[in-house]
């Protein structure tokens, strides 16, 4: 299989995530209520801009699809791949209190504990995955 085949469906899925999560906030937007990007987003847009520069700019300009061409990919999917459970962290489904523990609270933070575990889980198994896909 041509890594080629895995690169539109990949900025597909990161296409489709970033958009759910922009409508999701211009709803909440529109209901006066506070809105931001999560942590999962800002890494979702870093792999999407490597994908799109690596993947796709530099094949183009080079004429092959180079080593780091592979580990973008590879780190891309395994991201794409954590941006659910990130976001069920961010929204404390991982938890017994879920948000119900904001009821108490004036606000609600930016990322929770949950959030930020599994945001660094998945960078230290994406960045794994890059060092042994750069090795083959």
């Amino acid at each position: 299989m041509s890594p080629f085949t895995l690169v539109p469906a990949l900025i597909a899925l990161q296409f489709v995530v970033f958009g759910w999560r922009i409508n999701r906030e211009v709803s909440l937007g529109d209901e006066g209520r506070r809105t931001w990007l999560l942590l999962s987003d800002y890494l979702n847009l870093i792999s999407m801009l490597a994908v799109v520069a690596l993947c796709v700019v530099v094949p183009l300009r080079t004429g092959t699809f180079p080593v780091v061409s592979r580990v973008a990919l590879g780190v891309g999917y395994v991201l794409i791949c954590f941006t659910p459970l990130i976001m069920a962290g961010h929204y404390r489904l991982f938890s017994r209190e879920g948000r119900a523990i904001y009821a108490t609270r004036p606000d609600v933070p930016w990322v929770t504990g949950q959030e930020g575990l599994l945001a660094v889980l998945a960078v230290v198994i994406a960045a794994i995955a890059g060092y042994f896909i750069g090795r083959l």
